[in-house]
């Protein structure tokens, strides 16, 4: 019997400098190359956050994520076409274990953070 394909989860780093339309026609792309040579699972934006470490002298970058499942073939090309592409200020694949969790929706979390500093404060 054939093991089960790995899932991989793609995370992109953005320019956030960049146009909203070319950021999220790059996501487009990124989603349509996934579908067309494996399986999408789930694609999520965590918004603009700041960056650990300046990278290329960018202190913001917008991240997005996607879970996915496909072939060796899809990954080389998915890392090919990140490389060459202005618009992605960093980018990596990652294999997951067998049983991966969540993606967690970060937006979701600030807001919470957000409603509970400000509660504190008054």
């Amino acid at each position: 019997m054939a093991a089960p394909a790995p899932s991989y989860d793609l995370v992109l780093l953005l320019h956030a400098s960049a146009e909203e339309e070319t950021r999220q026609k790059l996501s487009s792309d990124v989603e349509k190359l996934i579908q067309d040579q494996g399986t999408l699972s789930e694609g999520r934006e965590w918004g603009v956050r700041q960056l650990a470490y300046p990278i290329a002298d960018e202190a913001t970058a917008e991240y997005r994520v996607f879970r996915f499942q496909g072939p060796a073939a899809l990954l080389n090309e998915l890392d090919r076409q990140l490389k060459i592409s202005d618009t992605v200020l960093r980018h990596r694949i990652i294999k997951l274990e067998r049983n991966p969790v969540d993606l967690p929706d970060l937006r979701e979390i600030d807001a919470e953070a957000a409603a509970a500093a400000a509660a504190d404060a008054s």
